[in-house]
């Protein structure tokens, strides 16, 4: 599938921004799944320094150093996708598969996650690959894709008490219950062109990725009870979405903030 993708942000403020540092992680990189064709990212008034962090995704620093009303940042460009039912592989250099069984404070297993865990491992010697897919589908019966019903600094744990949620929690959960069960397994952003709840989380999506031994990394996507298929574009990987999400940092002045987000995907084939 070739699928064009127009990102734009804006951020509207209520008195000048003086100065701020934003760490950007909106590139998607080319490997077994996609082909990248071209990509562009401008905001006109900031500068933009490429750089790459531990997990490999490509990141860029924004800074804006002199007062501005408002801050307008664009990514676009081209990504061709292809189906494989999920199996991403193993990328070369990659971190050791044994650090993502870290937990951290969006991925803390809480007993009711280790509980859906172990049902879904069940008593008898089951493929790991059966496990995780049996992981993925609890997690979407027991959690309901709800907007609006959590932000960005929920944990997994209490989207999974409270019953609903949004890709990110499930993602943060899932996470969770595999690395429960001693199975590695890493947050992904993205985009996805079509599913559940499309329309309302088009903007960004999250899913997660576990490793099997035969296969490498494997793609879950819990919010659509479903593997990634050629809908899917990859932009960033790491522990939780503190790691992988988009946008991220600090700022000085401006007030209020009032953010806008616009996501398509014109002329996809």
């Amino acid at each position: 599938m070739l699928i064009r993708i127009e990102h734009s942000t804006s951020y509207e403020y209520t008195e000048p921004l003086l100065a701020t540092t934003q760490y950007l992680r909106m590139t998607p990189l080319s490997g077994r799944t996609q082909a990248v064709e071209n990509w562009a990212l401008i905001c006109p008034g900031a500068t933009t320094t490429p750089w790459q962090d531990q997990y490999g995704n490509a990141c860029h620093t924004l800074t804006v150093t002199k007062p501005v009303e408002r801050l307008d940042l664009r990514v676009s460009g081209l990504v061709r996708t292809r189906d494989t039912s999920g199996v991403v592989g193993v990328a070369s250099p990659e971190l050791p598969v044994m650090l993502y069984l870290r937990e951290t404070p969006a991925t803390v297993a809480a007993e009711p996650i280790r509980e859906l865990a172990v049902a879904a491992q069940g008593k008898d010697e089951r493929d790991r690959i059966e496990v995780l897919h049996d992981i993925m589908l609890a997690i979407a019966k027991a959690v309901a894709y709800k907007p609006g019903e959590t932000h960005v600094h929920t944990t997994g744990a209490e989207a999974m008490e409270q019953g609903s949620g949004v890709c990110q929690d499930l993602a943060h959960i899932f996470c969770a219950a595999a690395r429960s069960l001693d199975i590695p397994a890493r947050y992904v952003s993205g985009y996805m062109t079509q599913g559940i709840g499309h329309d309302a989380h088009a903007a960004s999506h999250a899913w997660a990725e576990a490793f099997v031994d035969s296969l490498g990394w494997v793609g879950f996507d819990p919010t659509n009870r479903a593997c990634p298929d050629e809908s899917y574009v990859r932009t960033a990987i790491g522990l939780d979405y503190s790691e992988a999400g988009p946008m991220r940092g600090v700022r000085a002045g401006g007030g209020d903030e009032e953010m806008s987000v616009r996501v398509s995907f014109p002329n996809q084939q």
